[in-house]
Protein backbone atom coordinates (compact mmCIF):
# COMPACT_ATOMS: atom_id res chain seq x y z
CA UNK A 1 0.00 0.00 0.00
CA UNK A 2 1.57 3.37 -0.90
CA UNK A 3 0.76 6.40 1.01
CA UNK A 4 -1.03 8.32 -1.54
CA UNK A 5 -4.04 7.94 -3.72
CA UNK A 6 -4.95 9.55 -6.63
CA UNK A 7 -8.69 9.38 -7.93
CA UNK A 8 -9.70 8.45 -11.55
CA UNK A 9 -13.27 9.09 -12.49
CA UNK A 10 -14.44 6.69 -14.90
CA UNK A 11 -17.88 6.19 -17.30
CA UNK A 12 -17.91 3.47 -19.01
CA UNK A 13 -16.74 3.57 -22.48
CA UNK A 14 -13.57 4.39 -24.17
CA UNK A 15 -13.23 7.89 -23.04
CA UNK A 16 -12.05 6.24 -19.71
CA UNK A 17 -8.93 5.13 -21.93
CA UNK A 18 -7.11 8.58 -21.60
CA UNK A 19 -7.34 9.24 -17.88
CA UNK A 20 -6.81 5.83 -17.01
CA UNK A 21 -3.76 5.69 -18.70
CA UNK A 22 -2.35 8.35 -17.12
CA UNK A 23 -3.02 7.40 -13.62
CA UNK A 24 -1.51 4.60 -13.97
CA UNK A 25 1.66 6.50 -15.61
CA UNK A 26 1.28 9.05 -12.74
CA UNK A 27 0.87 6.46 -9.49
CA UNK A 28 4.56 5.46 -9.60
CA UNK A 29 5.48 9.44 -9.86
CA UNK A 30 3.36 10.02 -6.78
CA UNK A 31 4.15 7.11 -4.64
CA UNK A 32 0.09 6.78 -4.95
CA UNK A 33 -2.21 3.37 -5.52
CA UNK A 34 -5.23 4.26 -8.06
CA UNK A 35 -8.87 4.50 -6.30
CA UNK A 36 -11.30 4.14 -9.67
CA UNK A 37 -14.93 5.66 -9.18
CA UNK A 38 -17.87 4.92 -11.37
CA UNK A 39 -20.30 7.97 -11.07
CA UNK A 40 -23.88 7.60 -11.59
CA UNK A 41 -26.78 10.08 -11.02
CA UNK A 42 -29.07 8.75 -8.05
CA UNK A 43 -31.57 7.55 -10.21
CA UNK A 44 -34.46 8.71 -7.90
CA UNK A 45 -33.72 11.98 -8.53
CA UNK A 46 -35.73 11.80 -12.26
CA UNK A 47 -38.56 11.63 -10.22
CA UNK A 48 -38.43 15.11 -9.69
CA UNK A 49 -39.81 15.39 -13.51
CA UNK A 50 -42.88 13.63 -12.49
CA UNK A 51 -45.77 15.36 -13.77
CA UNK A 52 -49.52 15.07 -11.67
CA UNK A 53 -51.22 11.52 -12.10
CA UNK A 54 -50.34 7.83 -12.27
CA UNK A 55 -49.10 8.18 -15.80
CA UNK A 56 -45.98 10.45 -15.12
CA UNK A 57 -45.47 8.32 -12.49
CA UNK A 58 -45.09 5.03 -14.62
CA UNK A 59 -43.20 6.86 -17.47
CA UNK A 60 -40.73 7.86 -15.12
CA UNK A 61 -40.40 4.61 -12.94
CA UNK A 62 -39.40 2.64 -16.17
CA UNK A 63 -37.07 5.34 -17.76
CA UNK A 64 -35.31 4.90 -14.09
CA UNK A 65 -34.92 1.20 -14.50
CA UNK A 66 -33.20 2.11 -18.05
CA UNK A 67 -31.46 3.88 -16.66
CA UNK A 68 -30.18 1.60 -13.79
CA UNK A 69 -29.83 -1.01 -16.56
CA UNK A 70 -27.60 1.29 -18.84
CA UNK A 71 -26.08 2.27 -15.75
CA UNK A 72 -24.81 -1.38 -14.53
CA UNK A 73 -23.60 -2.00 -18.33
CA UNK A 74 -21.29 1.14 -17.99
CA UNK A 75 -20.09 0.40 -14.50
CA UNK A 76 -19.19 -3.01 -15.58
CA UNK A 77 -16.96 -1.90 -18.63
CA UNK A 78 -15.06 0.89 -16.25
CA UNK A 79 -14.14 -1.35 -14.10
CA UNK A 80 -12.99 -3.81 -16.94
CA UNK A 81 -10.82 -0.98 -18.69
CA UNK A 82 -8.85 -0.30 -15.23
CA UNK A 83 -8.29 -4.00 -14.85
CA UNK A 84 -6.66 -3.62 -18.17
CA UNK A 85 -4.80 -0.87 -17.87
CA UNK A 86 -3.51 -1.90 -14.66
CA UNK A 87 -1.50 -5.03 -16.26
CA UNK A 88 0.58 -3.14 -17.35
CA UNK A 89 1.86 -1.86 -13.77
CA UNK A 90 1.91 -5.66 -12.63
CA UNK A 91 5.41 -5.21 -11.10
CA UNK A 92 5.69 -1.10 -9.70
CA UNK A 93 4.06 -1.51 -6.61
CA UNK A 94 1.15 -0.10 -7.52
CA UNK A 95 -2.49 -1.53 -6.05
CA UNK A 96 -5.92 -0.43 -7.72
CA UNK A 97 -9.82 -0.32 -6.25
CA UNK A 98 -13.18 0.29 -7.95
CA UNK A 99 -15.67 1.82 -6.60
CA UNK A 100 -19.54 2.83 -8.26
CA UNK A 101 -21.13 5.58 -6.56
CA UNK A 102 -24.59 6.50 -7.09
CA UNK A 103 -25.57 10.01 -5.88
CA UNK A 104 -25.48 13.99 -6.99
CA UNK A 105 -21.87 15.32 -8.15
CA UNK A 106 -21.65 17.10 -5.10
CA UNK A 107 -22.26 14.34 -2.56
CA UNK A 108 -20.56 12.02 -4.97
CA UNK A 109 -17.22 14.63 -4.47
CA UNK A 110 -16.72 13.78 -0.98
CA UNK A 111 -14.42 10.63 -3.10
CA UNK A 112 -11.89 13.46 -3.54
CA UNK A 113 -10.93 13.64 0.53
CA UNK A 114 -7.96 12.96 1.02
CA UNK A 115 -6.53 12.22 -2.56
CA UNK A 116 -3.11 13.17 -4.03
CA UNK A 117 -5.48 14.39 -7.21
CA UNK A 118 -8.27 13.62 -9.49
CA UNK A 119 -7.33 12.83 -13.02
CA UNK A 120 -10.31 13.30 -15.00
CA UNK A 121 -10.90 13.33 -19.30
CA UNK A 122 -10.72 16.70 -20.97
CA UNK A 123 -14.31 16.52 -21.94
CA UNK A 124 -15.46 16.36 -17.94
CA UNK A 125 -13.20 19.06 -17.34
CA UNK A 126 -14.42 21.72 -19.73
CA UNK A 127 -18.03 20.81 -18.62
CA UNK A 128 -18.90 18.47 -20.99
CA UNK A 129 -20.52 14.95 -20.39
CA UNK A 130 -21.88 12.55 -17.36
CA UNK A 131 -18.55 13.34 -15.43
CA UNK A 132 -18.58 17.22 -15.53
CA UNK A 133 -20.57 18.03 -12.49
CA UNK A 134 -18.52 15.74 -10.46
CA UNK A 135 -15.39 16.77 -11.98
CA UNK A 136 -16.68 20.66 -11.04
CA UNK A 137 -17.15 19.52 -7.32
CA UNK A 138 -14.47 17.68 -6.70
CA UNK A 139 -12.33 20.62 -8.01
CA UNK A 140 -14.26 23.56 -6.06
CA UNK A 141 -15.92 22.31 -3.41
CA UNK A 142 -13.65 19.86 -2.33
CA UNK A 143 -10.31 21.44 -3.24
CA UNK A 144 -8.90 18.49 -4.94
CA UNK A 145 -6.19 19.51 -7.51
CA UNK A 146 -7.47 17.84 -10.97
CA UNK A 147 -4.86 17.15 -14.08
CA UNK A 148 -6.23 16.80 -17.39
CA UNK A 149 -4.34 14.41 -19.81
CA UNK A 150 -3.72 15.82 -23.38
CA UNK A 151 -0.51 15.53 -24.61
CA UNK A 152 3.17 15.78 -23.22
CA UNK A 153 5.24 12.88 -21.48
CA UNK A 154 4.41 11.47 -17.71
CA UNK A 155 6.52 12.31 -15.91
CA UNK A 156 7.08 15.68 -17.30
CA UNK A 157 10.28 17.10 -18.92
CA UNK A 158 9.20 20.32 -19.29
CA UNK A 159 6.47 22.56 -17.09
CA UNK A 160 5.02 25.73 -17.39
CA UNK A 161 3.86 27.65 -14.21
CA UNK A 162 1.29 30.14 -14.17
CA UNK A 163 2.44 32.13 -11.41
CA UNK A 164 0.19 35.01 -10.11
CA UNK A 165 1.35 34.59 -6.80
CA UNK A 166 -2.76 33.64 -5.35
CA UNK A 167 -3.76 30.73 -3.13
CA UNK A 168 -4.96 28.71 -6.15
CA UNK A 169 -1.62 29.16 -7.95
CA UNK A 170 -0.03 28.02 -4.86
CA UNK A 171 -2.16 25.10 -3.79
CA UNK A 172 -1.14 24.23 -8.04
CA UNK A 173 2.54 24.49 -7.04
CA UNK A 174 2.21 21.76 -4.20
CA UNK A 175 0.33 19.60 -6.05
CA UNK A 176 2.71 19.90 -8.55
CA UNK A 177 5.93 19.09 -6.42
CA UNK A 178 6.27 15.42 -7.27
CA UNK A 179 6.95 16.49 -10.48
CA UNK A 180 9.48 19.06 -9.92
CA UNK A 181 12.69 16.99 -9.68
CA UNK A 182 16.30 17.59 -11.03
CA UNK A 183 16.69 17.87 -14.84
CA UNK A 184 13.00 18.85 -15.50
CA UNK A 185 12.97 22.46 -16.98
CA UNK A 186 10.47 24.58 -15.65
CA UNK A 187 9.02 28.14 -16.72
CA UNK A 188 7.40 30.56 -14.56
CA UNK A 189 4.49 32.70 -17.13
CA UNK A 190 3.91 35.44 -15.51
CA UNK A 191 2.11 38.57 -16.24
CA UNK A 192 0.39 42.25 -14.91
CA UNK A 193 -2.57 41.38 -16.57
CA UNK A 194 -5.62 41.31 -13.87
CA UNK A 195 -3.21 42.15 -10.85
CA UNK A 196 -3.97 44.89 -8.47
CA UNK A 197 -1.59 47.18 -7.84
CA UNK A 198 -1.12 45.19 -3.55
CA UNK A 199 -1.10 41.95 -5.75
CA UNK A 200 2.47 42.34 -7.43
CA UNK A 201 4.78 41.65 -4.81
CA UNK A 202 3.05 38.54 -4.48
CA UNK A 203 3.19 37.61 -7.98
CA UNK A 204 6.78 38.16 -8.26
CA UNK A 205 8.20 35.08 -10.22
CA UNK A 206 11.36 35.29 -8.44
CA UNK A 207 9.20 33.62 -4.73
CA UNK A 208 8.22 30.98 -6.81
CA UNK A 209 12.15 30.28 -8.16
CA UNK A 210 12.99 30.70 -4.77
CA UNK A 211 10.68 27.89 -3.29
CA UNK A 212 11.21 25.58 -6.03
CA UNK A 213 15.72 25.92 -5.87
CA UNK A 214 16.07 23.91 -3.07
CA UNK A 215 14.39 21.00 -4.49
CA UNK A 216 17.38 21.53 -7.18
CA UNK A 217 15.07 23.33 -10.22
CA UNK A 218 16.82 26.43 -11.55
CA UNK A 219 13.46 27.65 -13.18
CA UNK A 220 13.43 30.59 -15.44
CA UNK A 221 10.78 33.18 -15.82
CA UNK A 222 9.41 34.87 -18.94
CA UNK A 223 6.28 37.54 -18.79
CA UNK A 224 2.99 36.77 -21.14
CA UNK A 225 2.30 39.16 -23.10
CA UNK A 226 -1.87 39.32 -23.47
CA UNK A 227 -3.17 41.70 -25.38
CA UNK A 228 -6.39 39.55 -25.18
CA UNK A 229 -7.60 36.48 -23.54
CA UNK A 230 -4.76 36.03 -20.69
CA UNK A 231 -5.86 31.99 -21.05
CA UNK A 232 -4.77 32.07 -24.42
CA UNK A 233 -1.57 33.50 -24.07
CA UNK A 234 -0.85 31.26 -21.44
CA UNK A 235 -2.01 28.54 -23.73
CA UNK A 236 -0.12 29.64 -26.56
CA UNK A 237 3.08 30.19 -24.11
CA UNK A 238 3.54 26.63 -23.07
CA UNK A 239 2.86 25.49 -26.24
CA UNK A 240 5.67 22.29 -26.23
CA UNK A 241 5.56 22.31 -22.71
CA UNK A 242 4.41 18.67 -21.48
CA UNK A 243 2.42 19.81 -18.06
CA UNK A 244 0.77 23.51 -17.45
CA UNK A 245 0.05 24.07 -13.73
CA UNK A 246 -2.22 26.85 -12.83
CA UNK A 247 -4.03 27.74 -10.06
CA UNK A 248 -8.14 27.96 -11.21
CA UNK A 249 -11.28 29.95 -10.41
CA UNK A 250 -9.34 32.77 -8.40
CA UNK A 251 -12.54 34.99 -9.59
CA UNK A 252 -16.05 33.50 -8.14
CA UNK A 253 -17.19 31.14 -10.39
CA UNK A 254 -20.32 32.92 -11.34
CA UNK A 255 -17.76 35.62 -12.55
CA UNK A 256 -16.07 33.38 -14.74
CA UNK A 257 -19.39 31.86 -16.16
CA UNK A 258 -20.60 35.41 -16.99
CA UNK A 259 -17.17 37.73 -18.13
CA UNK A 260 -14.96 34.68 -19.34
CA UNK A 261 -11.74 33.73 -17.37
CA UNK A 262 -8.61 32.22 -17.33
CA UNK A 263 -9.95 28.90 -15.71
CA UNK A 264 -12.64 28.23 -18.43
CA UNK A 265 -10.06 29.07 -21.10
CA UNK A 266 -7.49 26.35 -19.57
CA UNK A 267 -10.14 23.74 -19.04
CA UNK A 268 -11.57 24.20 -22.23
CA UNK A 269 -8.67 23.75 -24.84
CA UNK A 270 -8.00 21.30 -27.13
CA UNK A 271 -4.65 20.63 -27.12
CA UNK A 272 -1.83 21.88 -25.71
CA UNK A 273 -0.22 20.22 -22.70
CA UNK A 274 -1.92 18.08 -20.24
CA UNK A 275 -3.20 20.72 -16.96
CA UNK A 276 -2.70 20.76 -13.29
CA UNK A 277 -5.16 22.97 -11.90
CA UNK A 278 -6.04 23.76 -7.62
CA UNK A 279 -8.85 25.60 -6.33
Amino acid sequence: MNPERILVALQGDEADDTPLAAAMALAPLVKADIRAVFVEPDPASYMLWTGPGAAGASVVTSAIETVREEAAKAAIEAEARMKRHLETLEDRGVNASFRRVTDSPSEAAQQARLVRMLVACPDAAAGKGPLSGFTASCLVDEACPLFVPRGGAIPPKKICVAWDGSREASRAAFAAEPFFTKGVEVTILHSPKNLDYADRAAAAPNRLANWLAPRGIKAKSQAVEAKGSLGEALLEAASGADLLVAGAYGQSRLAQFIFGGVTRTLLGAKDGPSLLVAH
